[in-house]
């Protein structure tokens, strides 16, 4: 359970390492297990290197590249093990409810388990300040029994996952090597194919499965759910999550504001493939104003009110991956330099065997073309189902003689279909557009439903006047009409389709006017039907 009272996470970081600092004289009692003496867990500085060991799992060292003045200021050793107490809690189709501990330690434990080394295996850790008893572990369990009979593993590191932030940070690479320990315990001994593994973590646990795959020989896959920001972003890749990590290491992003602006997750694309719904920041339905605490306490319970007040666009990246697990609507995200640049769709073909496009979420697809380092792009719903369809409508503008070059204004579109209408599209969310006539402008939309090809459109087009832009204050000789020649409405359907019908549907519009073009006065609407004499564009 998130458990963070009335303090934000910057500020918990920064008093605590504060009290690191002021600690540090006397000292943090790390009662070592393979010694009976008392040592001190102090704030490590870079003048030597340190390296202490645990048992099988093998040893970690603190070096120079474990340090960075801004981005990483303190260092210390994990907690000891029987601290932590990292266990592996199983779940199956045969025990979806009550979960069975799997140990190493115990041969037996796994033997009389319901452990399949046949089944794929998906681990759930999860991140700072959170146990395994959270309701978001529960939900993202059953979403995956429900899709298959897998094994389901849960790591329970509680003992480690609370404050200090600077101490939990290092308790995970402990934690990390038990997991590896117990993946490769399995692969040698029961015949579990790590390929068939695929690690699920948040927040801190994103780096903690980083830091597993970094000691497994081919591990198939890690899903990165808003990868921590404090003491990683910045820092080099044996200090965080990276590629090199598993065979495909997917990330999504939802709360990538700097940690000044009281944003938990990083920025930098760590992984093959780097999602970013609604540009990986601020994410719809998390503004209090939009969401009233009160009303998410009454209906999702207290621990989730916690989490909306202290963490929402944090665990936005948990939520859709989980609907992502049985969601029959495709998460596509479309490669783009910004975000900008794809909601002008400027980046919206998905091109056949490229990699212009990926699915996001658990059907990530695997293309071994993936290039790291680029941004994904995708636009969700501010409540479940977060999942939308993406439309790109492009308006032809004509310009005939009595057009000025250029107006501002707003737009919304209504699409009709063979299967239903979708009414009221803004086309202006964020404000007026300026257009000008004789070109083309795209604008990106989202809608849950998917309703096939476009036959009808009704566009409503309404001037704007803004008196800080003197040209822009239209009356007596000045023309605030906008004219349109077509408008074209393309949907991204299935990227998995080999034939580019399939992937994509176009459909062109005309005005019903035996003009040209459509003559929209402001505050008008005009009708465009699909009966073009020439070639669909």
């Amino acid at each position: 359970m998130l458990i963070v009272g009335l303090w934000t996470k910057p500020t918990v970081i920064f008093f605590l390492n504060l009290c690191i600092i002021k600690w540090s004289t006397a000292g943090i009692l790390d009662w070592g297990r393979a010694s009976n003496k008392i040592e001190i867990n102090i704030p490590w500085l870079p003048f030597e290197n340190e390296t202490r060991c645990y048992d099988e799992l093998g040893c970690i060292n603190i070096t120079r590249d474990w340090y960075h003045l801004i981005y990483r200021p303190l260092n210390v050793f994990p907690l000891p093990r029987q601290v932590i107490d990292t266990r592996f809690i199983l779940y199956t189709r045969k025990n979806p409810n009550l979960g069975q501990m799997l140990k190493v330690q115990s041969e037996r434990s796994i033997q009389k388990s319901n452990f399949d080394p046949k089944k794929q295996t998906k681990i759930i850790i999860h991140g700072f300040i959170d146990t395994p008893l959270a309701s978001w572990v529960k939900e993202m369990r059953r979403e995956f029994l429900k899709h298959a009979d897998w094994n389901i593993v849960v790591v329970d590191w509680a003992g480690g996952s609370l404050p200090l932030y600077t101490q939990a940070t290092a308790n995970t690479r402990l934690v990390g090597l038990e997991v590896a320990y117990f993946i490769n315990f399995l692969k040698d001994n029961h015949g579990l194919n790590p390929k068939d593994v695929h690690i699920i973590g948040h927040s801190l646990g994103a780096h903690t499965a980083g830091y597993a795959g970094e000691r497994i020989d081919k591990l198939g896959r890690i899903t990165g759910l808003d990868p921590a920001e404090p003491y990683f972003q910045g820092m080099g890749e044996h200090t965080r999550l990276d590629v090199s990590d598993a065979d495909l290491v997917d990330v999504i992003h939802t709360d990538a504001s700097s940690i000044v602006l009281l944003g938990y997750g990083m920025s930098d694309p760590i992984g093959h493939i780097d999602f970013y719904p609604n540009n990986g920041k601020e994410q719809p339905g998390c503004d209090l104003t939009e969401t009233p605490l009160p009303l998410t306490l009454i209906k999702e319970g207290i621990e989730e009110a916690g989490r909306v007040l202290v963490a929402c666009n944090h665990v936005r990246a948990i939520k859709l991956f989980t609907e992502s697990i049985n969601s029959k609507c495709p998460y596509i995200a479309h490669r783009c330099p910004t975000y900008q640049h794809f909601v002008q769709g400027k980046c919206f073909s998905c091109e056949e065997n490229s990699t212009s496009c990926a699915v996001m979420g658990l059907k990530s697809n695997v293309n071994t073309d993936l290039i790291p380092g680029f941004k994904y792009f995708i636009t969700t719903g501010k409540e479940s189902p977060f999942c939308r369809r993406h439309y790109k409508v492009t308006l032809d503008l004509a310009r005939p003689p009595r057009a000025e070059t250029w107006v501002q204004g707003f737009m919304k579109i209504t699409l009709h279909s063979d299967n239903g209408v979708i009414r009221n599209l803004d086309l202006t969310p964020n404000g007026y557009e300026k257009l000008e006539h004789g070109t083309s402008r795209s604008f990106v939309v989202t809608h849950p439903d998917d309703i096939g090809r476009i036959r009808r459109i009704e566009f409503y087009w309404e001037y704007d006047m803004d008196v800080l832009q003197p040209r822009s204050i239209c009356f007596l000789w000045c023309n605030d009409h906008l004219y349109v020649a077509s408008i074209r409405v393309t949907e991204t359907k299935d990227i998995t389709a080999r034939d580019k019908r399939q992937i994509e549907t176009n459909s062109k519009l005309c005005s019903t006017g035996l003009k040209e073009y459509a003559d929209i006065a402001s505050r008008t609407s005009a009708v465009f039907v699909d009966d073009c004499d020439d070639d669909l564009l």
